[in-house]
Protein backbone atom coordinates (compact mmCIF):
# COMPACT_ATOMS: atom_id res chain seq x y z
CA UNK A 1 0.00 0.00 0.00
CA UNK A 2 2.76 2.22 -1.41
CA UNK A 3 0.99 3.98 -4.28
CA UNK A 4 0.92 7.70 -2.43
CA UNK A 5 4.89 7.39 -1.41
CA UNK A 6 5.72 7.24 -5.03
CA UNK A 7 3.11 10.57 -5.50
CA UNK A 8 4.58 13.05 -2.33
CA UNK A 9 3.86 16.33 -2.85
CA UNK A 10 7.09 17.54 -1.64
CA UNK A 11 8.93 15.54 -3.84
CA UNK A 12 7.24 17.17 -6.81
CA UNK A 13 8.09 20.70 -5.48
CA UNK A 14 11.16 19.79 -4.89
CA UNK A 15 11.57 18.27 -8.76
CA UNK A 16 9.85 21.03 -10.09
CA UNK A 17 11.97 23.39 -8.69
CA UNK A 18 15.04 21.86 -9.38
CA UNK A 19 13.72 21.44 -13.40
CA UNK A 20 13.03 25.26 -13.07
CA UNK A 21 15.88 26.60 -11.98
CA UNK A 22 18.22 24.56 -14.24
CA UNK A 23 17.61 25.87 -17.72
CA UNK A 24 19.36 29.16 -17.72
CA UNK A 25 23.06 29.16 -18.20
CA UNK A 26 23.87 30.70 -14.61
CA UNK A 27 22.37 27.81 -13.47
CA UNK A 28 24.51 24.62 -12.94
CA UNK A 29 21.98 21.75 -12.53
CA UNK A 30 20.04 19.83 -14.91
CA UNK A 31 16.72 19.98 -15.17
CA UNK A 32 14.84 16.93 -13.56
CA UNK A 33 13.05 14.92 -15.90
CA UNK A 34 9.79 14.57 -13.62
CA UNK A 35 9.43 18.16 -13.14
CA UNK A 36 5.90 18.23 -14.89
CA UNK A 37 4.20 15.40 -12.54
CA UNK A 38 1.29 16.08 -11.30
CA UNK A 39 0.23 16.93 -7.69
CA UNK A 40 -1.26 14.04 -5.62
CA UNK A 41 -4.09 15.90 -3.70
CA UNK A 42 -6.76 14.12 -5.49
CA UNK A 43 -5.16 10.88 -5.82
CA UNK A 44 -5.05 10.74 -2.50
CA UNK A 45 -8.58 12.04 -1.79
CA UNK A 46 -9.78 9.20 -3.99
CA UNK A 47 -7.33 6.48 -2.70
CA UNK A 48 -8.55 7.14 0.88
CA UNK A 49 -12.12 7.47 -0.07
CA UNK A 50 -12.33 4.04 -1.74
CA UNK A 51 -10.55 2.36 1.54
CA UNK A 52 -13.32 4.11 3.50
CA UNK A 53 -15.43 2.27 1.43
CA UNK A 54 -14.05 -0.87 1.62
CA UNK A 55 -14.28 -0.48 5.30
CA UNK A 56 -17.67 0.27 4.91
CA UNK A 57 -18.19 -2.83 2.87
CA UNK A 58 -19.74 -0.43 0.28
CA UNK A 59 -18.07 -2.21 -2.31
CA UNK A 60 -19.97 -0.58 -5.37
CA UNK A 61 -18.38 3.23 -3.83
CA UNK A 62 -15.12 1.58 -3.65
CA UNK A 63 -14.85 -0.02 -6.84
CA UNK A 64 -16.05 3.54 -8.15
CA UNK A 65 -13.30 5.26 -6.27
CA UNK A 66 -10.82 3.02 -7.88
CA UNK A 67 -11.97 2.73 -11.04
CA UNK A 68 -11.51 6.90 -11.21
CA UNK A 69 -7.78 6.70 -9.55
CA UNK A 70 -6.89 4.70 -12.46
CA UNK A 71 -8.31 6.46 -14.82
CA UNK A 72 -6.43 9.41 -13.61
CA UNK A 73 -3.50 7.87 -12.77
CA UNK A 74 -2.97 6.53 -16.40
CA UNK A 75 -3.28 9.98 -17.95
CA UNK A 76 -0.88 11.26 -15.09
CA UNK A 77 1.40 8.31 -13.58
CA UNK A 78 0.43 5.40 -15.59
CA UNK A 79 3.16 3.47 -14.25
CA UNK A 80 1.37 3.78 -10.56
CA UNK A 81 -1.93 2.69 -11.82
CA UNK A 82 -1.43 -1.14 -11.31
CA UNK A 83 -2.81 -0.35 -7.12
CA UNK A 84 -5.82 0.93 -8.71
CA UNK A 85 -6.46 -2.04 -10.50
CA UNK A 86 -5.59 -4.33 -8.46
CA UNK A 87 -8.30 -2.64 -5.41
CA UNK A 88 -10.96 -2.94 -8.13
CA UNK A 89 -10.12 -6.74 -8.27
CA UNK A 90 -10.86 -6.86 -4.33
CA UNK A 91 -13.76 -4.45 -4.47
CA UNK A 92 -15.26 -6.96 -6.71
CA UNK A 93 -14.45 -10.35 -5.21
CA UNK A 94 -15.92 -8.64 -1.87
CA UNK A 95 -19.27 -8.00 -4.13
CA UNK A 96 -19.19 -11.95 -5.28
CA UNK A 97 -18.11 -10.92 -9.15
CA UNK A 98 -15.66 -13.49 -9.51
CA UNK A 99 -15.38 -13.18 -13.36
CA UNK A 100 -15.24 -9.70 -13.31
CA UNK A 101 -12.58 -9.66 -10.61
CA UNK A 102 -10.40 -12.56 -12.72
CA UNK A 103 -10.54 -10.02 -15.68
CA UNK A 104 -9.38 -7.09 -13.67
CA UNK A 105 -6.74 -9.12 -12.43
CA UNK A 106 -6.20 -10.50 -16.37
CA UNK A 107 -5.54 -6.65 -16.80
CA UNK A 108 -3.47 -6.12 -14.32
CA UNK A 109 -0.55 -8.46 -15.58
CA UNK A 110 -1.49 -7.68 -18.69
CA UNK A 111 -0.31 -4.13 -18.83
CA UNK A 112 1.90 -4.31 -15.65
CA UNK A 113 3.59 -7.49 -16.02
CA UNK A 114 6.24 -6.36 -13.52
CA UNK A 115 3.74 -5.11 -10.79
CA UNK A 116 4.70 -5.49 -7.62
CA UNK A 117 0.77 -6.04 -6.90
CA UNK A 118 0.90 -9.37 -9.34
CA UNK A 119 1.45 -11.76 -6.29
CA UNK A 120 -1.50 -10.15 -4.13
CA UNK A 121 -4.07 -10.39 -7.26
CA UNK A 122 -3.30 -13.98 -8.03
CA UNK A 123 -3.94 -15.05 -4.26
CA UNK A 124 -7.44 -13.04 -4.75
CA UNK A 125 -7.93 -15.43 -7.72
CA UNK A 126 -6.79 -18.63 -5.53
CA UNK A 127 -9.31 -16.97 -2.83
CA UNK A 128 -12.11 -17.99 -5.64
CA UNK A 129 -11.10 -21.59 -5.89
CA UNK A 130 -11.42 -22.09 -1.89
CA UNK A 131 -14.18 -22.16 0.76
CA UNK A 132 -13.51 -19.20 2.90
CA UNK A 133 -14.44 -21.83 5.80
CA UNK A 134 -11.77 -23.95 4.90
CA UNK A 135 -8.97 -21.20 4.19
CA UNK A 136 -9.79 -20.17 7.60
CA UNK A 137 -9.10 -23.36 9.20
CA UNK A 138 -5.92 -23.81 6.96
CA UNK A 139 -2.99 -23.58 8.86
CA UNK A 140 -2.61 -19.66 7.94
CA UNK A 141 -2.63 -18.52 11.14
CA UNK A 142 0.20 -20.82 12.46
CA UNK A 143 3.83 -20.18 12.29
CA UNK A 144 6.13 -21.36 8.86
CA UNK A 145 3.15 -22.10 7.30
CA UNK A 146 3.41 -20.25 3.23
CA UNK A 147 3.10 -16.70 3.32
CA UNK A 148 0.65 -16.68 -0.09
CA UNK A 149 -1.47 -19.31 1.76
CA UNK A 150 -0.84 -17.41 5.04
CA UNK A 151 -2.32 -14.21 3.11
CA UNK A 152 -5.57 -16.10 1.59
CA UNK A 153 -6.44 -16.45 5.33
CA UNK A 154 -5.91 -13.43 6.59
CA UNK A 155 -8.05 -12.13 3.82
CA UNK A 156 -10.76 -14.60 4.46
CA UNK A 157 -10.79 -13.00 8.54
CA UNK A 158 -12.57 -9.71 6.43
CA UNK A 159 -15.54 -10.64 6.56
CA UNK A 160 -15.87 -13.46 9.81
CA UNK A 161 -17.65 -12.93 12.76
CA UNK A 162 -15.49 -10.72 15.23
CA UNK A 163 -15.47 -12.77 18.15
CA UNK A 164 -13.69 -15.92 15.57
CA UNK A 165 -11.79 -13.09 13.31
CA UNK A 166 -9.98 -10.71 15.82
CA UNK A 167 -8.18 -13.37 18.40
CA UNK A 168 -6.69 -15.33 14.77
CA UNK A 169 -5.25 -12.00 14.02
CA UNK A 170 -3.74 -11.58 16.82
CA UNK A 171 -2.39 -15.02 16.96
CA UNK A 172 -0.72 -13.73 13.19
CA UNK A 173 0.99 -10.55 14.48
CA UNK A 174 2.83 -12.61 17.44
CA UNK A 175 3.51 -15.26 14.92
CA UNK A 176 7.38 -15.59 13.12
CA UNK A 177 4.70 -15.12 9.41
CA UNK A 178 6.79 -12.59 7.27
CA UNK A 179 5.99 -8.48 7.62
CA UNK A 180 3.98 -9.12 5.09
CA UNK A 181 1.25 -11.32 6.29
CA UNK A 182 1.06 -9.17 9.25
CA UNK A 183 0.56 -5.79 7.63
CA UNK A 184 -2.17 -7.30 5.93
CA UNK A 185 -3.74 -8.47 9.15
CA UNK A 186 -3.04 -5.01 10.74
CA UNK A 187 -5.25 -3.62 7.82
CA UNK A 188 -7.47 -6.04 8.39
CA UNK A 189 -7.82 -5.08 12.31
CA UNK A 190 -8.05 -1.77 11.22
CA UNK A 191 -11.61 -2.81 9.14
CA UNK A 192 -13.14 -4.60 12.17
CA UNK A 193 -15.56 -2.45 14.27
CA UNK A 194 -14.58 -3.82 17.34
CA UNK A 195 -13.02 -2.00 20.15
CA UNK A 196 -10.78 -5.07 21.07
CA UNK A 197 -9.23 -4.85 17.10
CA UNK A 198 -8.77 -1.74 17.69
CA UNK A 199 -6.70 -2.09 21.00
CA UNK A 200 -4.69 -4.81 18.93
CA UNK A 201 -3.50 -2.56 16.56
CA UNK A 202 -3.04 -0.17 19.12
CA UNK A 203 -0.61 -2.51 21.34
CA UNK A 204 1.91 -3.20 18.08
CA UNK A 205 2.13 0.66 17.58
CA UNK A 206 3.14 1.01 21.06
CA UNK A 207 5.06 -1.87 21.86
CA UNK A 208 6.15 -4.14 18.67
CA UNK A 209 10.29 -3.98 18.35
CA UNK A 210 9.88 -4.20 14.81
CA UNK A 211 9.70 -0.41 13.03
CA UNK A 212 8.29 -1.37 9.96
CA UNK A 213 5.17 -3.22 11.70
CA UNK A 214 5.17 -0.11 14.29
CA UNK A 215 4.87 2.50 11.51
CA UNK A 216 2.19 0.53 9.69
CA UNK A 217 -0.16 0.17 12.86
CA UNK A 218 -0.02 3.84 13.22
CA UNK A 219 -1.00 4.16 9.56
CA UNK A 220 -4.29 1.85 10.37
CA UNK A 221 -4.56 3.73 13.14
CA UNK A 222 -5.24 6.88 10.92
CA UNK A 223 -7.06 4.74 8.43
CA UNK A 224 -9.83 3.85 11.42
CA UNK A 225 -10.13 7.57 11.67
CA UNK A 226 -12.11 6.75 14.94
CA UNK A 227 -11.75 9.24 17.61
CA UNK A 228 -10.43 6.55 19.80
CA UNK A 229 -8.06 5.88 17.52
CA UNK A 230 -7.11 9.59 17.36
CA UNK A 231 -6.42 9.87 20.68
CA UNK A 232 -4.52 6.94 21.14
CA UNK A 233 -1.97 8.25 18.40
CA UNK A 234 -2.34 11.84 19.80
CA UNK A 235 -0.48 9.78 23.54
CA UNK A 236 1.68 8.19 21.25
CA UNK A 237 3.16 11.57 19.73
CA UNK A 238 3.54 12.79 22.89
CA UNK A 239 5.53 10.18 24.30
CA UNK A 240 7.60 9.34 21.52
CA UNK A 241 11.56 10.29 21.06
CA UNK A 242 11.35 8.80 18.08
CA UNK A 243 11.42 11.61 15.16
CA UNK A 244 10.31 8.88 12.35
CA UNK A 245 7.74 7.36 14.67
CA UNK A 246 6.30 11.43 15.01
CA UNK A 247 6.33 11.77 11.26
CA UNK A 248 4.76 8.37 10.74
CA UNK A 249 1.83 9.98 13.21
CA UNK A 250 1.60 13.20 11.29
CA UNK A 251 1.04 11.01 7.97
CA UNK A 252 -1.64 9.50 10.00
CA UNK A 253 -3.12 12.60 11.29
CA UNK A 254 -2.92 13.89 7.30
CA UNK A 255 -5.03 10.51 6.59
CA UNK A 256 -7.82 11.04 9.70
CA UNK A 257 -7.92 14.92 8.07
CA UNK A 258 -6.61 16.14 11.35
CA UNK A 259 -5.90 19.55 10.61
CA UNK A 260 -5.79 20.88 14.13
CA UNK A 261 -3.70 18.22 15.34
CA UNK A 262 -0.85 18.57 12.34
CA UNK A 263 -1.01 22.58 12.90
CA UNK A 264 -0.44 22.19 16.57
CA UNK A 265 3.13 19.93 15.74
CA UNK A 266 3.68 22.86 12.96
CA UNK A 267 4.10 25.02 15.42
CA UNK A 268 5.59 23.59 18.41
CA UNK A 269 7.45 20.47 17.11
CA UNK A 270 10.97 20.92 18.01
CA UNK A 271 12.73 19.05 15.48
CA UNK A 272 13.06 20.28 12.09
CA UNK A 273 12.11 17.20 9.71
CA UNK A 274 8.95 16.44 11.85
CA UNK A 275 7.70 20.17 11.86
CA UNK A 276 8.70 20.06 7.90
CA UNK A 277 6.38 17.11 7.23
CA UNK A 278 3.29 19.01 9.71
CA UNK A 279 3.80 21.76 7.14
CA UNK A 280 4.12 19.28 3.89
CA UNK A 281 0.82 17.42 4.93
CA UNK A 282 -1.05 20.84 5.74
CA UNK A 283 -0.54 21.78 2.11
CA UNK A 284 -1.80 18.24 1.32
CA UNK A 285 -5.04 18.96 3.58
CA UNK A 286 -5.83 22.55 1.32
CA UNK A 287 -5.08 24.14 4.89
CA UNK A 288 -4.57 27.46 3.15
CA UNK A 289 -5.88 29.20 6.62
CA UNK A 290 -3.55 27.61 8.95
CA UNK A 291 -0.43 27.92 6.73
CA UNK A 292 -1.01 31.77 6.36
CA UNK A 293 -1.08 31.54 10.03
CA UNK A 294 1.78 29.81 10.31
CA UNK A 295 3.92 32.73 7.60
CA UNK A 296 2.90 35.45 9.55
CA UNK A 297 3.91 34.20 13.20
CA UNK A 298 7.53 32.78 11.78
CA UNK A 299 11.04 34.39 11.07
CA UNK A 300 12.47 31.32 10.35
CA UNK A 301 13.84 31.44 6.83
CA UNK A 302 13.72 27.64 6.49
CA UNK A 303 10.18 27.25 7.89
CA UNK A 304 8.37 29.98 5.79
CA UNK A 305 10.34 28.42 2.85
CA UNK A 306 8.82 25.07 3.61
CA UNK A 307 5.17 27.03 4.25
CA UNK A 308 5.43 29.13 0.75
CA UNK A 309 5.84 25.22 -0.58
CA UNK A 310 2.65 23.83 0.85
CA UNK A 311 0.59 26.84 -0.10
CA UNK A 312 1.21 26.09 -3.69
CA UNK A 313 0.63 22.58 -3.06
CA UNK A 314 -2.64 23.65 -1.80
CA UNK A 315 -3.46 25.98 -4.53
CA UNK A 316 -3.42 29.25 -2.30
CA UNK A 317 -2.54 31.60 -5.10
CA UNK A 318 -4.10 34.59 -3.15
CA UNK A 319 -1.28 34.33 0.03
CA UNK A 320 1.34 33.84 -2.44
CA UNK A 321 0.83 36.46 -4.65
CA UNK A 322 0.77 38.94 -1.42
CA UNK A 323 3.92 37.38 -0.60
CA UNK A 324 5.35 38.10 -3.87
CA UNK A 325 4.32 41.65 -4.19
CA UNK A 326 4.86 42.72 -0.67
CA UNK A 327 8.25 43.71 1.13
CA UNK A 328 9.75 40.34 2.04
CA UNK A 329 13.40 39.78 1.06
CA UNK A 330 13.76 38.84 -2.70
CA UNK A 331 14.83 35.19 -1.99
CA UNK A 332 11.40 35.29 -0.12
CA UNK A 333 9.51 36.85 -3.09
CA UNK A 334 11.38 33.95 -5.22
CA UNK A 335 9.98 31.27 -3.32
CA UNK A 336 6.42 32.52 -3.42
CA UNK A 337 6.80 32.92 -7.43
CA UNK A 338 7.95 29.62 -7.60
CA UNK A 339 4.81 28.02 -5.80
CA UNK A 340 2.64 29.96 -7.72
CA UNK A 341 3.86 27.54 -10.48
CA UNK A 342 2.61 24.56 -8.59
CA UNK A 343 -0.91 25.89 -8.00
CA UNK A 344 -1.02 26.97 -11.99
CA UNK A 345 -3.83 24.94 -13.04
CA UNK A 346 -6.04 26.63 -9.80
CA UNK A 347 -4.92 30.58 -11.26
CA UNK A 348 -0.99 30.45 -10.49
CA UNK A 349 -0.02 30.88 -14.46
CA UNK A 350 -2.47 34.03 -14.68
CA UNK A 351 -1.32 35.38 -11.47
CA UNK A 352 2.59 34.94 -12.80
CA UNK A 353 1.94 37.36 -15.72
CA UNK A 354 0.44 39.81 -14.00
CA UNK A 355 3.60 39.56 -11.95
CA UNK A 356 5.78 39.73 -14.37
CA UNK A 357 4.71 43.44 -15.49
CA UNK A 358 4.83 44.23 -11.81
CA UNK A 359 8.26 42.96 -11.04
CA UNK A 360 11.42 45.32 -11.02
CA UNK A 361 14.51 43.01 -10.80
CA UNK A 362 15.90 40.44 -13.41
CA UNK A 363 15.87 38.28 -10.75
CA UNK A 364 12.14 38.15 -10.00
CA UNK A 365 11.59 38.08 -13.87
CA UNK A 366 13.67 35.11 -13.81
CA UNK A 367 11.44 33.96 -11.16
CA UNK A 368 8.37 34.14 -13.22
CA UNK A 369 9.48 32.53 -15.79
CA UNK A 370 10.59 29.56 -14.16
CA UNK A 371 7.25 29.59 -12.19
CA UNK A 372 5.43 29.67 -15.71
CA UNK A 373 7.93 26.82 -16.76
CA UNK A 374 6.73 24.83 -13.22
CA UNK A 375 2.98 24.98 -14.37
CA UNK A 376 3.89 23.78 -18.03
CA UNK A 377 2.55 26.97 -19.46
CA UNK A 378 4.44 27.31 -22.61
CA UNK A 379 1.73 29.43 -24.23
CA UNK A 380 2.19 32.03 -21.83
CA UNK A 381 5.79 32.18 -22.02
CA UNK A 382 5.82 32.25 -26.28
CA UNK A 383 3.42 35.19 -25.79
CA UNK A 384 6.03 36.82 -23.33
CA UNK A 385 8.66 36.00 -26.11
CA UNK A 386 6.43 38.01 -28.98
CA UNK A 387 5.83 40.96 -26.35
CA UNK A 388 9.46 41.10 -25.29
CA UNK A 389 11.22 44.53 -25.60
CA UNK A 390 15.04 43.88 -25.75
CA UNK A 391 16.97 41.87 -26.84
CA UNK A 392 18.32 40.64 -23.61
CA UNK A 393 14.90 40.08 -21.93
CA UNK A 394 14.10 37.66 -25.60
CA UNK A 395 17.18 35.90 -24.62
CA UNK A 396 16.39 35.14 -20.77
CA UNK A 397 12.67 33.89 -22.18
CA UNK A 398 14.51 31.81 -25.01
CA UNK A 399 17.05 29.85 -22.61
CA UNK A 400 13.41 28.91 -20.45
CA UNK A 401 10.94 28.10 -23.45
CA UNK A 402 13.73 25.81 -24.94
CA UNK A 403 13.83 23.35 -22.00
CA UNK A 404 9.78 22.25 -22.55
CA UNK A 405 10.76 20.05 -25.52
CA UNK A 406 6.92 21.82 -26.56
CA UNK A 407 6.09 21.41 -30.23
CA UNK A 408 5.05 25.25 -30.14
CA UNK A 409 9.22 25.57 -29.02
CA UNK A 410 10.41 24.00 -31.15
CA UNK A 411 8.46 25.47 -33.84
CA UNK A 412 10.32 28.75 -32.00
CA UNK A 413 13.48 27.59 -31.96
CA UNK A 414 13.48 26.64 -35.86
CA UNK A 415 11.99 30.18 -36.77
CA UNK A 416 15.16 31.60 -35.04
CA UNK A 417 17.50 29.72 -36.60
CA UNK A 418 16.03 30.49 -39.86
CA UNK A 419 17.00 34.32 -39.29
Amino acid sequence: MQLMTRLTLRALFAAALAAATAMAPMIARGMAEDAMAPTSKELNQLYWQGQESLKQSDWNTALKRFAELEKQLRAKEPQSADAAVYWQAYALLQAKRATEAKAAVERLHHDFPASRWSKDADALLRQTQAPATAVRESTGVAAGSDDDIAEIAVEGLMNAPPERAVPLLKKVLQSTHSDKVKKRALFVLSQIDEDAALDSVVDVAKTSKDPALREEAIRMLGVSGEDRAIKRLGELYATSKDAGERRAIIQAWLVADRKDLILASARNEADGSVRQAAIQALGALDASSELKQLFDTTKDPANQREIIQALGVAGDVRSLTAIAEGTQPDDVRVEAIHALGVAGDEGGSAALVKLYAKVNTPALHEAVMQGLLIAGDSDQLLQLYKQAKTKEEKQALLRIITTSNSDAALDLIESELKK
